[in-house]
């Protein structure tokens, strides 16, 4: 065993108790079912990510409207490349293979 110390908000610690209390598990368990996860996924075991929008915003100064317009000349420009057959559809392992 290892002994590992954070500093965690006081808030979140409470609020996590509560819920994981309900799941008959304690924090200790709940991370090490985490950790757990992360072995065998050898990954964080959820995307982390912030939204598109969100992003577009501080990255880009994009607002909803702006990605809005941008998602619909993407899926013009899709169409027109399929049409041409210069891009096609992947389904899945087999379609790539074809």
């Amino acid at each position: 065993m290892s002994t590992m110390t954070m500093r965690v908000d006081r808030r979140k610690v409470n609020d996590a108790k509560t819920i994981l209390a309900g799941m008959g598990l304690t924090p200790r368990a709940a991370i090490d079912v985490f950790l757990a996860k992360v072995i065998s996924q050898k990954a964080i075991p959820f995307p982390l990510a912030m939204a598109d929008s969100e992003y577009a915003l501080i990255e880009y100064g994009a607002t909803a409207g702006d990605l809005a317009g941008f998602d619909r000349r993407l899926n013009r420009v899709v169409a027109a490349e399929k049409k041409r057959a210069t891009i096609r559809s992947v389904s899945g392992i087999a379609s790539l293979r074809e």
